[in-house]
């Protein structure tokens, strides 16, 4: 996809795009105009706590403004100063190639983790029922947790009326083919998904690599 990148060196600027709260904001800025109004209202935050962002984006380079003549004090929008931002490895400061993968993984797990439970907690009938298990199946031996002690199944949530959730990980044993297969279905939905545009936001993860750390799990 031919592009013009926007390389960034400056630290400072570095710094707030590698910060997940600055980058989510960005990427909201690099669609199109915002009034730090519109911002707070849509990410459901303070607007002083956005707006003082919207400034330091700004200093930094990363955004402009604006001014919308009216009464009083104009109303200032604004957007990324480009739609494609490049920030080499070595500008990062970051330890190693594996900080650099998991950059946001963290944030992501703390607001996937929180959606799985609110998702999960119609499911619980009795607290005290909420468990981990370690039990062996054909395909080997597995650890999950249950809102239903040992009465549930991971496969009573494709029911109709059970919550649109899935939070499933493991190993897979394939043939090289098979696996880059898989590879190629799973982009494959989720490039037609992604292009429903729908109401509602989900939350997704699609991750797979050759296990060859696979005796740790």
């Amino acid at each position: 996809m031919p592009r013009t990148w926007t390389r960034l060196d400056e630290p400072g600027g570095v710094r707030l795009v590698l910060h997940p709260d600055y980058s989510h904001l960005l990427a909201l800025l690099m669609t199109r105009e915002w009034t730090a109004t519109e911002l707070a209202r849509h990410l459901h935050r303070p607007l002083n706590a956005t707006h003082h962002r919207l400034t330091r984006l700004k200093r930094a380079g990363l955004a402009v403004t604006r001014a919308e003549p009216r009464r009083g004090r104009p109303v200032q929008h604004y957007r990324a100063v480009s739609d494609a931002f490049l920030i080499p490895y070595h500008r990062t400061g970051l330890g190693s190639l594996e900080d650099l993968i998991g950059l946001h993984e963290d944030t992501f797990n703390a607001v996937f983790h929180r959606a799985v439970v609110q998702a999960g907690l119609p499911l619980v009938q009795r607290e005290e029922d909420i468990a981990v298990r370690l039990y062996t199946t054909p395909g080997g031996t597995l650890m999950d947790i249950t809102p239903r002690a040992g009465s549930f199944d991971l496969l009573d949530l494709l029911h109709d009326d059970a919550p649109v959730l899935t939070a499933n990980w493991g190993v897979l044993h394939l043939t090289r083919d098979e696996a880059k297969a898989l590879q190629r279905d799973l982009q494959a939905l989720l490039t037609r998904y992604g292009a429903r545009g729908g109401p509602d936001a989900y939350l997704y993860r699609l991750n797979l690599a050759p296990a060859s750390g696979a005796e740790d799990l």
